[in-house]
């Protein structure tokens, strides 16, 4: 569980971090207070995935040439990047307090 950044009471899930992302917050139960995740953080957990992706599919184009193995390299690789992403998340993104834009 973890903490919400206003309150400090323990109510949100890892399941409903990972549903987070730069652009989706969420309410606290406790307080209904909007919660989100650093943009920054969150695009650089989810990079092992992107690079990983693109690793498998030029490394599948380089050993067969093939477009079906292209895919499955790709796909092994998009798999592995999520594998190695949930635990970046977990603990490299924290829950932080959403930044209003300033009113001019």
């Amino acid at each position: 569980m973890y903490a919400c950044p206003w309150c400090e009471r323990k109510t949100f899930s890892f399941w409903q971090k990972q549903s987070l992302g730069p652009h989706k917050s969420m309410k606290c139960s406790a307080c209904r207070r909007e919660v989100c995740v650093p943009w920054v953080r969150a695009q650089i957990a989810f990079a092992p995935m992107v690079v990983l992706f693109f690793a498998g599919l030029i490394g599948a184009k380089i050993a067969y040439g093939m477009s079906m193995e292209v895919l499955m390299g790709g796909g092994l690789g998009f798999m592995v990047g999520a594998i190695l992403t949930a635990p970046i998340y977990h603990f490299f993104v924290p829950l932080v307090r959403p930044e209003r834009p300033s009113r001019a």
